[in-house]
């Protein structure tokens, strides 16, 4: 008797590939595996993983589903660090569970990949509440009328995250990087850096000027 054919049904089968993200973008090469993805944040390779580490799969649709964070982001309190290897079995079978789930329903966690730029899909997972109010800080800023700044030619991601550190600490930082801000045209400033860095850099500026 021939050996049965693997079925066609398992949602598993829509993923082609797996990105690992960190703060220098150091993997850009499409993965097989989501183990490999994380193997990649757990390297001596991966810039500041624990701050800035994602991880996103790419479907035969064009579309992308990030993997949520609290997977592979262990936080306490105001600390946070990518886990050990030794749990890789475990986040590995239990993300493969959630992606199964995720891709049975019509889940608006999935999101159409970016013809021009699809390396950079940051979007706020089961971080936090998206429709929780935004801290009181967050809100002045955002609300803030454009003052006079200074502004570096060319801001690079890293001149970007040292300065919303410096603003709002790494936790707020974190979060701010991660969330769709109005005066981004509803982008991330993760995602917006990749096409216009001057403009994230200029609202962290704005920030630190109404707390100055």
């Amino acid at each position: 008797m021939p050996p049965a054919k693997p079925s066609t049904n398992d949602p598993l089968q829509s993923v082609f590939a797996f990105r690992a993200f960190d703060l220098r973008d150091r993997f850009p090469q499409p993965l097989e595996t989501f183990r490999q993805a994380l193997e990649c944040l757990q390297s001596g390779d991966a810039y500041l993983p624990d701050m800035s580490g994602e991880i996103v799969a790419y479907l035969r649709d064009g579309r992308a589903l990030p993997i949520p964070e609290y997977f592979f982001i262990i936080q306490s309190g105001n600390t946070s660090a990518v886990v050990p290897p030794q749990e890789n079995d475990y986040v590995c079978a239990a993300v493969e569970a959630w992606l199964r789930d995720a891709l049975l329903k019509t889940s608006t966690l999935l999101e159409k990949a970016s013809a021009a730029r699809p390396a950079r899909l940051n979007i706020l997972l089961d971080q936090c509440d998206p429709n929780a109010p935004e801290p009181d800080d967050i809100q002045g800023w955002q609300n803030m009328r454009d003052v006079g700044r200074e502004i570096i030619d060319t801001p690079s991601r890293e001149d970007i995250w040292e300065a919303a550190v410096q603003v709002m600490g790494e936790v707020l930082a974190r979060r701010w990087m991660k969330t769709a801000h109005p005066q981004l045209d509803g982008k991330s400033p993760n995602l917006c850096i990749e096409d216009d860095p001057a403009r994230v850099y200029e609202l962290v500026l704005q920030m630190n000027t109404g707390a100055s």
